[in-house]
């Protein structure tokens, strides 16, 4: 914009009444007898958490100078609820000690029917949709498997030889030139082209 445009001179900008808002909404200090603006929190005490003494700037000093959550506990107590405070108010137990009673049924049987692509802990339970080498089995895949004739534990080679098997019974220079084959012949193919392609062998 130009300094010297028609419509430099006619912006104007409003005055904030922010300011004149907060001064409005301070309250006054909580301290008795004392008339000044409290602009400062101070927690009330244990048992009162969330609960705030508002104060100006001399007496949020001078309660901060006394302040003591811990006033009227014993040192045993003291120390309780600071070792509950650090662990979260959780029960604990000494390491491989009382895990699996103290673990749900849920976190259990989880732990059990997890996945162990890996074989980590022995022989895994083999997972319907999952390949042997844990890798999941897409739709068109299962379905070019099936189309194949086998299920989803086959491996690469089962698939190579299953293929060749099929191509050399379903050919037409097998069946003396007949082409009553053709139409399975060409969807073995294109199942195995199709595994190929996924990079499933």
């Amino acid at each position: 914009m130009k300094l010297d445009s028609k419509y430099f001179d006619k912006i104007r900008v409003k005055p904030s009444s922010d300011k004149k808002k907060a001064a409005e909404t301070i309250p006054q200090c909580d301290w008795p007898d004392c008339p000044r603006p409290a602009r400062h929190k101070a927690p009330m005490g244990r048992g009162h958490e969330g609960k705030f003494f508002n104060y100006c700037t001399e007496h949020v000093q001078e309660y901060n100078k006394s302040y003591n959550y811990f006033s009227g506990m014993k040192d045993d107590e003291m120390q309780e609820f600071q070792k509950n405070a650090r662990l979260g108010e959780r029960p604990t137990w000494k390491l491989g000690q009382n895990a699996t009673p103290n673990a749900s049924s849920v976190r259990r049987r989880g732990a059990q029917m997890r996945a162990d692509p890996f074989g980590l802990n022995g022989a895994s339970a083999k997972q319907p949709g999952r390949h042997p080498t844990g890798r999941a089995l897409r739709s068109t895949e299962l379905k070019a498997l099936q189309t194949l004739g086998l299920d989803d534990a086959a491996t690469p080679e089962h698939v190579k030889t299953q293929y060749k098997t099929l191509v050399k019974r379903l050919h037409p220079d097998a069946n003396g030139g007949s082409r009553a084959n053709e139409d399975t012949l060409k969807a073995v193919i294109q199942a195995y082209d199709h595994l190929r392609s996924s990079g499933f062998c």
